[in-house]
Order: structure tokens, then C-alpha cells, then sequence
């Protein structure tokens, strides 16, 4: 016991600058390394993160114009012809937001011709089109795809 109240005693009788310096928190350089460490975590993980979410999105395009593909044979079997988004809509086959034209930063444009015997639909991306993918079907059902423009019939199909 007389050992803690010497230490007691002889912290006391030290100099109050001292007293402070040793209980003032961390310095610093302490920060500027914790901050330092985290802006590397940072710039390393950030550029993963757009690309996972650049590649789910295109997976959800992808898997919305089979969604839409499907959509057009069921109206088709029905009504005898191809309609457009506003005509699938009602008929329940496409989720609301599919419906409006828009789902997962791309916007779904459906082109049918006069005779309405056929139909193109192009998924074309809104959140930083440069370098994106675009993608394109038609009554075939093959996708196709083109890197940074809007894609067409002459476009090479999604790899399997």
C-alpha cells in the first residue's frame, strides 16, 4: 500500500505541464496516420464498389429484357400483335418500375413498326453512359450488347 502512495504522492509534486502532456490524448501524427490509412482503404475499395455495382446493374438489364422478351410473347399470344410498354404494363407481367421504362439505372425504350407484327427494345444506361453497356432485343430473344453506345441488330450477343 505504501508503494501506490509514493507514486501518488510523487505524481502530485510533479509539474502540472507534465501532468497534462501525458494525459492529453493522441498526437498528431497519430491522426494523420489513422486518416492516411483510411484514405488508402478508401481508394482502394471504392473503385471495386462501382464496378460490382456497374456489373449488377447490367445483370438486372439483362435479366429485365428477358423479363420483357417474355412480356411480348404472352401480349402477342393474346392480342395477335406486339405492344409497347404502356400495353404490358396492365396486363401484369412487368413490375412498376419496368413498366414505367426505368430499373437499375437503365431507361427501356420498346419500338414496335406500324403492322405491329415485330418489336425492338434497347436498354440504354443512364448514370454515366461512357463506357457502359447497352443492350438490345427483338422477337428473336437474343440480347445483344455494345460497350459505350446504344446497341442494335448487328450488335455481338452476350456471351453465355
Amino acid at each position: 500500500m505504501r508503494g501506490n502512495q509514493k507514486f501518488i504522492d510523487d505524481r502530485c509534486e510533479a509539474d502540472p505541464e507534465t501532468i497534462m502532456r501525458t494525459e492529453r490524448g493522441f498526437s498528431l501524427v497519430e491522426l494523420l496516420m489513422v486518416v492516411a490509412i483510411i484514405g488508402i482503404i478508401a481508394a482502394l475499395a471504392i473503385p471495386g464498389l462501382q464496378r460490382a455495382r456497374k456489373y449488377a446493374q447490367s445483370g438486372s438489364a439483362i435479366q429485365s429484357l428477358r423479363t420483357i422478351t417474355t412480356a411480348e410473347n404472352l401480349y402477342e399470344r393474346r392480342y395477335k400483335v406486339y405492344g409497347t410498354l404502356i400495353d404490358l404494363a396492365p396486363e401484369g407481367t412487368l413490375d412498376t418500375n419496368l413498366g414505367a421504362g426505368f430499373k437499375s439505372g437503365y431507361a427501356f425504350v420498346i419500338t414496335v413498326p406500324a403492322l405491329a407484327k415485330s418489336f425492338t427494345c434497347n436498354a440504354n444506361a443512364d448514370e454515366d453512359p461512357v463506357g457502359a453497356p447497352f443492350f438490345f432485343t427483338d422477337e428473336t430473344a437474343v440480347i445483344r450488347f455494345n460497350e459505350g453506345a446504344p446497341a442494335d441488330v448487328t450488335s455481338p450477343p452476350i456471351p453465355r
